[in-house]
């Protein structure tokens, strides 16, 4: 059997080591909004779709809670889970150099995307045409900002 190294990142995927601090805190979030129904109505991605998200540089996080969790409406100003990203000139109509991939929505048109220029941070793009805002680091500190009302950087 041939051994795989874990430790060299390959374009499009995770090395394994990376995703040990961050998976849990993930972990944590889902089992606790499970608990309490704020993850009621969503749906679950399977392997073949999730495999496919693999190839795109995805943090591990925004991966495991589609794969637990899933897509959909949460209970979050309006705020949906897409079940993949979008390319940011598929919503809006222009290029951004492959820039920002879009997950999210809101209510007021609004979009949330992972910022590949800044290690994944989660921005927000106004639907009105105003600045694109660094929102915090991560998908999961993101997560808690929107049910949590925790912000975090």
């Amino acid at each position: 059997m041939q051994e795989v190294d874990t430790t060299t990142p390959t374009t499009g995927f995770v090395p394994l080591g990376t995703l040990q601090p961050v998976l849990p805190a993930i972990e944590d979030c889902i089992t606790r909004w499970r608990d309490d129904g704020r993850l009621d109505g969503l749906l679950r991605l399977g392997a073949e779709e999730l495999l496919a998200l693999c190839r795109d540089e995805l943090p591990a996080d925004y991966l495991r809670f589609l794969s637990e969790a899933g897509a959909g409406p949460l209970p979050a100003e309006g705020l949906v889970m897409f079940c993949c990203p979008l390319d940011f000139d598929e919503v809006y109509g222009r290029e951004d150099g492959g820039r920002h991939a879009i997950f999210a929505t809101d209510g007021s048109g609004a979009c949330y995307a992972f910022d590949r220029a800044d290690a994944l941070a989660v921005v927000r793009i106004p639907a009105t045409g105003e600045p694109i805002r660094r929102l915090t680091g991560s998908f999961t500190g993101f997560l808690r900002g929107a049910l949590d009302d925790v912000i975090l950087p």
